[in-house]
């Protein structure tokens, strides 16, 4: 970029730095800064008086295709082929806001003289005009939105089956594959660790507690107020059993092995309700799969699996047998609702037989006697 004197057209600058052909360019009103975009996706906020560069921002995913200060401000909105339009503060080189819409590349823009509007122009042959609204804008809820979506994207590109090979883009609106990472499977893990904490701690200001009460002093401390007057196992087993099952495994497989050796210290109590028998195996098995050689050099470890071996068994055969004796009992209540539907069927039915037996036997009888009357008796032959 070369900068020139309007009036005697006498060079004044030279702007050098980017690595690709610059595209497009714009001044402030206030002649202090010049922005630059380049095919290189960077843009470069210049200062007017020496050339310096005041900072390279990496704005666009591809080439930037324009760009342009709000009248009166050092705020600037830029556009590129990644078909977005974005939203600059040159002072604090800040991105603030970023606008979707266009369907392909953003090749132009302008902005009304009062900046209350702008006016985009795309290969997808539409002009879009984007209108400044009323409503507060906080940078850093922006901020953290962008994060997210970048971290999303992250893990959709990330290559997370466990045996090495990468899933198929899943259609759109289908549930996660169980297995896969994602956002939530990272939440569900990071609200697990934090449950196991909080509950250590709880345990630890217990224990403390009794062991003041056997020396005698009366002192008592205040219960954690996030445990909600849940015992230690309650409040992780909320915390467990809110994560949804199709979460569940990967949530367990970014445990560290020393949380997840407390999680399993818990298994033996969780094993005792009837109706978290199915996590409690879901749990241990996650478990010992993914850590199986550390916690069988792990002599902690052992008595905590010896234990579950025998209780999760028996567990296991119990809900078997219930589960048996339950649908034995609802095939008996099948049959007796068939027989009763049924019956007023065969009620009808036998009386229909035993309609057409006496209509059978009647007609029998009634052929006999037409018989004998048709019987004449012999005359005897006298000689």
């Amino acid at each position: 970029m070369q900068v020139f004197f309007l009036d005697t057209l006498k060079f004044c600058l030279s702007l050098y730095g980017h690595k690709l052909p610059v595209l497009c360019m714009d001044i402030s009103s206030d002649g202090a800064l010049i922005v630059t975009g380049s095919a290189d996706k960077n843009l470069k906020i210049w200062g007017m008086d020496f050339g310096d560069c005041h900072k390279s921002i990496f704005a666009h995913t591809d080439s930037v295709m324009d760009v342009k200060f709000v009248p009166k401000t050092h705020y600037m909105f830029s556009v590129g082929k990644d078909r977005t339009v974005k939203y600059w503060d040159a002072d604090k080189f800040e991105l603030l806001l970023t606008l979707e819409g266009h369907h392909a590349e953003v090749w132009c823009l302008a902005i009304s003289s009062r900046g209350d509007f702008i006016v985009t122009g795309s290969h997808d042959r539409s002009i879009r005009r984007w209108d400044r609204t009323e409503e507060q804008l906080f940078i850093e809820e922006e901020r953290e939105k962008r994060l997210e979506e970048t971290f999303e994207a992250d893990l959709d590109n990330a290559v997370e089956d466990r045996y090495g090979q990468k899933d198929d883009a899943p259609d759109e609106g289908s549930v996660g594959v169980p297995g896969k990472k994602t956002k939530e499977t990272v939440t569900a893990t990071d609200a697990i660790i934090d449950a196991l904490d909080t509950a250590e701690e709880e345990e630890k200001r217990l224990n403390e507690q009794q062991e003041s009460q056997n020396n005698g002093e009366g002192t008592k401390s205040k219960p954690n107020v996030i445990m909600q007057g849940h015992s230690p196992s309650e409040y992780v087993l909320n915390a467990v059993s809110s994560v949804r099952p199709n979460d569940l495994e990967q949530a367990l497989l970014s445990l560290p092995f020393s949380d997840a050796l407390k999680l399993m210290a818990y298994l033996k109590e969780w094993s005792l309700i009837p109706l978290k028998v199915e996590l409690v195996c879901r749990v241990c098995l996650v478990l010992l799969q993914t850590h199986h050689n550390q916690l069988t050099t792990t002599p902690a470890a052992r008595s905590i699996l010896t234990e579950l071996k025998y209780i999760l068994y028996g567990r296991v055969k119990d809900c078997k047998d219930t589960i048996g004796f339950n649908l034995a009992a609802m095939d008996h209540i099948k049959e007796l609702l068939t027989m009763r539907s049924d019956a007023p069927f065969r009620d009808a039915k036998a009386k229909l037989m035993e309609i057409r037996q006496e209509q059978s036997k009647r007609s029998d009888r009634s052929d006999g006697g037409e018989k004998r009357k048709k019987k004449k008796p012999k005359p005897s032959v006298q000689s």
